[in-house]
């Protein structure tokens, strides 16, 4: 589908990130990012600049499948992109968030885009997050921001996305529920037995004690 962008219009809705009217260069920004966005968009890209020093085509500024065109005042941008409108081309889409001119395409049954729809279709062709301004982030279902960065995002199957039910976590803990403490023993006393020696002495040492007393007797 070729698309007619009415470029002043779009830059100044804000919806362009890092692009505005008091950028100097404003135009060459946008046609850049134009061109970046061409390169996967099939359809031919006309944008129409108000407030041209020089009026007509710019060949500085075309190329890459984006024709590029300033008109000397507003007015006259208005009418380049109605007449268009008039003739209707195959498939044309108008990218304005000017009423008047959506109300004239809606005349001739030509399909129109906002600005911030059209920064979202141009986004998702190239596979990027449908942003429209910087500070903005993208909500995945579930209310999860996208402003994690690569690497933050926590992998699928790891236990922040495991969901048990009640009923589930009951029957877990019935199978595999938590084990009963083991209470600690209060340390014991190690036991020696006695060494051979030591019986052997306590043994002589009993029988020397009845030889003296049978002595002892026999005086």
């Amino acid at each position: 589908m070729p698309l007619l962008i009415d470029g002043h219009n779009i830059i100044g809705s804000g919806v362009l990130e890092n692009i505005s009217l008091q950028d100097e260069n404003d135009e060459e920004l946008f046609v850049s990012r134009l061109k970046v966005w061409r390169s996967n968009y099939r359809g031919k890209i006309t944008v129409i600049f108000d407030r041209g020093v020089v009026g007509g085509a710019s060949r500085e500024l075309s190329g890459g499948g984006v024709e590029v065109i300033f008109a000397r005042d507003p007015q006259e941008a208005d009418d380049l992109i109605q007449g268009r409108i008039h003739r209707r081309a195959q498939g044309l889409v108008v990218v304005t968030n000017d009423w008047a001119l959506r109300q004239e395409a809606k005349l001739y049954d030509v399909e129109t885009w906002q600005a911030e729809e059209f920064v979202q279709r141009m986004n998702r062709q190239r596979g990027r997050p449908a942003t429209a301004r910087a500070g903005t982030q993208p909500q995945r279902p579930g209310g999860l921001s996208e402003s994690r960065e690569e690497g933050s995002l926590d992998d699928e199957g790891a236990e922040s996305h495991v969901s048990l039910s009640d009923l589930e976590v009951s029957e877990w803990m019935d199978l595999f529920g938590p084990s009963k403490p083991v209470a600690k023993r209060p340390p014991r006393a190690e036991r020696r037995p006695p060494s051979p020696s030591r019986a052997a002495f306590s043994r002589d040492k009993d029988a020397l004690r009845k030889r003296l007393r049978g002595k002892q007797r026999k005086r």
